[in-house]
């Protein structure tokens, strides 16, 4: 299995309120490295889920963007973008970079690494 597009099929649903569907790619007893929650695909789920409601609710017009992927040996990074309104991208959002180590064809680590968008950011909209 190629373990980018894996990644990527994750990324994508989890994004647009479907978390769910890319949680078939992660090993049950997968850590979870975000020092908000606690380590396991139980709390990434619900804090995805959570998320994607606040979200949804707040910024109608999101907009997320995979910008590039990497793959070395069993891990993977993910570049990614949200924009909370896709007409006003200097309005705010997020970008992060996310790490994923496999075993076969599950997620057994996960790291997420994120950065606010904000108006008063020299560099907002310009990142990309």
């Amino acid at each position: 299995m190629d373990h980018k597009k894996m990644a990527i099929d994750f990324l994508s649903p989890s994004l647009t309120g479907k978390f769910s569907d890319g949680v078939k790619y992660f090993s049950p007893d997968c850590q979870t490295h975000n020092p908000y929650f606690a380590g396991n695909i139980k709390t990434l789920t619900q804090a995805m889920d959570k998320a994607n409601k606040q979200g949804k609710g707040q910024y109608p017009n999101a907009e997320f963007t995979i910008k590039q992927a990497l793959e070395e040996g069993d891990t993977v990074a993910v570049h990614t973008e949200l924009l909370n309104d896709k007409a006003k991208p200097d309005q705010g959002g997020l970008r992060q970079i996310h790490l994923f180590r496999f075993t076969g064809d599950k997620i057994i680590e996960y790291w997420d690494v994120t950065q606010q968008i904000t108006p008063e950011m020299p560099n907002a909209a310009g990142a990309f």
